[in-house]
This record gives structure tokens, sequence and C-alpha cells, in this order.
């Protein structure tokens, strides 16, 4: 669904006289490029699978050059991005969760994509992956709160992950391991280049319609091989696969792709984190209320903390799913946007106490805490970002 590239200037060459009468040069960014950043902070494999994050509506640009962040995909977004002509508009919630039997410019979602259509806009959303990611949305919250030393509240053990098996002469291993690292197998955290090899030995014999490699036809033959075994990401398990078929001697090769599952570090919904000072519930309440601008009688409080505590978890959005989760890590305070009825009555039994700040609150951080990673990526020059809220503060 999503692309990749690099960042290609919108003009390559200028003579002495153009440099002088246009002084600034403008750069924009692919849009592949962007798109590609945007995988590296909000990675697809961690999609839930009621989600529909990505790509939204693509008008098939080629360059970006201004962008508009803001949390959801309202009508008023939409008309925004057409009065301040962005390019493409980012948004944390989909406006496609399910899928379209058809489209009506007169439903509220025909209208707003016929409006991005109409106008040459793309839209792009990062929901649950960017929950869940090691730089996402759990991230921004628990820093927003100024909590240290954070870790996930929930691991997530993916099952979107590969495993590559493949046999090779050991002739030949060089060569393939070349090519399939290249394509991205391998690639396990902060490493690179990583795989298994075992020594083997491989056995076959070519029918009449068969162009080995080695071997005559109708005759056995054995050959001195290895295997190899490579994790694979799942964004890069076409080109592995592609890669792997290219490069590898044999007409057909001997290879299996089995899914597995590996805990990613810094992953999961949730953070726990140290405040520097430890805090009472009403000296907490007031902080979280005064760190995320909400007024203090929209928060709801159930339970009592016995005393001052340093270690806090923090959730965005609707906090049931980490419930348990904080009350098995040990912290007497979870911060999350909401629960039900259920889910307060249980925290209360768990002798958990929790800050609910409203689902809005907990996830508005989306907005600057985006804008900050893409300004680290691209410059000023390549890529202007703009917000819904012209306030906002990157």
């Amino acid at each position: 669904m999503w692309e990749v590239g690099n960042l290609l200037p919108f003009a390559l060459i200028f003579d002495l006289r153009e440099i002088i009468l246009f002084p600034e040069v403008i750069f924009l960014v692919r849009h592949r490029a962007l798109v590609e950043f945007l995988e590296e902070i909000a990675p697809p494999h961690l999609e839930s699978d009621w989600d529909n994050s990505g790509t939204q509506v693509s008008t098939g640009q080629e360059n970006i050059s201004k962008i508009l962040i803001d949390l959801d995909p309202s009508l008023e977004l939409i008309d925004k991005s057409v009065t301040r002509e962005v390019d493409l508009v980012l948004t944390h919630h989909p406006l496609i969760f399910s899928q379209l039997d058809s489209l009506d410019q007169d439903t509220l979602t025909g209208k707003k994509i016929f409006t991005l259509v109409q106008n040459g806009t793309g839209l792009i959303s990062i929901h649950t992956p960017f929950d869940q990611s090691e730089r996402g949305l759990s991230q921004g919250l628990a820093e927003r709160l100024d909590l240290h030393s954070t870790s996930p509240l929930t691991r997530l053990e993916t099952g979107k992950l590969f495993k590559l098996e493949v046999f090779v002469p050991r002739s030949e291993e060089d060569y393939l391991v070349e090519a399939l690292t290249g394509a991205g197998a391998g690639k396990v955290g902060n490493y690179e280049d990583s795989y298994y090899r075992w020594k083997a030995e491989g056995r076959f014999k070519p029918l009449k319609s068969a162009t080995p490699h080695q071997g005559r036809e109708n005759r056995s033959e054995s050959t001195k091989e290895v295997r190899l075994d490579f994790l694979v990401e799942p964004s890069a398990k076409d080109q592995v696969i592609s890669a792997l078929r290219r490069s590898h001697p044999y007409e057909e090769p001997g290879f299996s792709l089995i899914k597995t599952e590996r805990s990613e570090p810094g992953v999961g919904l949730g953070r726990i984190g140290r405040w520097k000072s430890a805090r009472g519930i009403k000296e907490a309440k007031s902080f979280v209320a005064e760190t995320l601008e909400v007024d203090e009688k929209e928060m709801t409080v159930s339970g009592t903390l016995s005393g001052p505590v340093n270690w806090v978890a923090a959730s965005p959005g609707s906090g049931g799913s980490v419930v348990s989760p904080a009350d098995n890590s040990g912290v007497d305070l979870l911060i999350t946007g909401e629960l039900d009825y259920h889910e307060r009555l249980k925290t209360k039994e768990m002798g958990l106490t929790v800050i609910e700040v409203g689902h809005y609150h907990s996830e508005k951080v989306f907005t600057p805490w985006v804008g900050n990673l893409l300004r680290d990526r691209f410059t000023s020059d390549e890529l202007q970002i703009e917000f819904h809220e012209e306030g906002t503060e990157i």
C-alpha cells in the first residue's frame, strides 16, 4: 500500500543568472520518501487486524511540499487543506475503516473523499501502528507527561515476521547472501546482515524436462550445501523472494517461508516511566491537567493513592487493554484516555488508581509529536508542516 524513495530537488541546475534572479532554491520531498519515513515510525506490520492505516486517498503525487496534520480526518480539516493548498493530509485516525460498497458524494465520507480528489490532495493515516511503535504516540504521551526511563507497558509479540530457510551450494553462498541481505533479509533491531548457517547435503534426480545447475537426467546426484536462515520483515518479503529467485543457481530453489514471533524492543502499547519527583494524587491530577491542557473538572479519578508515587503507567485512548498490564507492572497510578464502567470497577478492586483525561486529550499530543518527528527528518526547505490548530507548538 505504501511506497519508498528518496528526495528529489525541484530544480537541479541553475546558471549564474538564475541564481541571482531566484536566490531561493525550492526542494520538494518525494512522496515515496515521505511514505518510507512514515513506515519507519509506524511500521505497517504493527497494525491491528481491525484497523485500516496507511494511504486513504492517493492522487498520484510524486512530490510533496506542504502537509497538514491533525488527529482526525474531520470535514473541517479537509476543507482547511483546500484553503491552505496543502499536498497531503496526515491524520492519526483513518478516514476509511471498512470496505466501501459505493462512493456517494452526498455521504460524509464521500464528500471528504471527493473534496480531496478534486483538489489533488492525498490523505495518509497512521493509527494502531503508531500507537505501539517505538517512537509512536505512547512514547509521545509519556514524554509529554515528563516520564523518564520509559519502557513499553505491554510487549507486542508479532506473528507478522517471517523466517526464511534456504539451501544453496556452498560455492554460491556468498553471492546469495549478498543478494538476500541487499533486499532486506537479516535486519534485526540495530543489526543487519544477520543469519544462521548449517552445513547440509542436497540430493536430487533431474527428470527429462529439467535443466539442472549440475547433474544428469534420471541420475541421482548429491551436492555439498548450506542451509541459511534469515528473519524477514513483512515489508521486505516480496523483494527478498524476488532476489532469491533471481540469484539462486538452482532451477527450483529449496526454500521455505515461515511466520514467526519476536518481541521488538521499545514496541508495545502504553509506557511505564518515572517522575523525578514523587507526586500524590492531588498533585498528580493538577500536573496532568496543566501538562495536557485539560480542565480538571473534565477528568475522572478512580481510587486513592496511599502516598506519593514516582513510577507511573500511561496509555493513550481507551485504556481497558492496559489495566491488567499496569496492575501486573507494580505501579499504583495509570493515566489514560478513558475506561468503561466495568473496567473502572476492575481497577478499584485491584487497588489501581486511574486518572482518565478523556480520549481526545490523551491523543492530541499526536499532532505536535509527529510534527517533531517529521521536522527531525526533513528540513523546512524540503517540507512545510502545518497544523489544524495554528497555535500548535512544535
